[in-house]
């Protein structure tokens, strides 16, 4: 006849099976939580580049803007020049018609 056991051997698989579940499950849950943080650091990343992509654009048009209005300014200012230059030109031209003119 077969052995009857007292069921203890029963008990003792039946913790042991539901401790090493408990295991698992909490490694389970330690891979997903890791998981879950490298997903938000690399989302928090991106998120630090895409700004700083922002402001070096930023600082490229202000450069850019800056550099344009001192390239206007200087254009201005040579013409300015230029215009000038020429009055006087007329000006002594006109000076030395009347010159000729009063010594006639």
């Amino acid at each position: 006849m077969a052995r009857r056991g007292s069921g203890l051997r029963a008990v003792v698989k039946v913790a042991k099976a539901i401790d090493r579940a408990n295991k698992q499950a909490v490694r389970d849950a330690q891979r997903r939580e890791k998981s879950r943080q490298r997903a938000q650091a690399q989302a928090v990343r991106e998120h630090q580049k895409s700004v700083r992509e922002a402001e070096r654009e930023l600082k490229k048009h202000v450069k850019l803007q800056k550099l344009a209005t001192k390239q206007a300014f200087k254009g201005a200012l040579i013409s300015a020049n230029e215009e000038y230059l020429e009055r006087c030109e007329d000006r002594a031209a006109l000076r030395k018609q009347f010159i000729q003119e009063v010594l006639r």
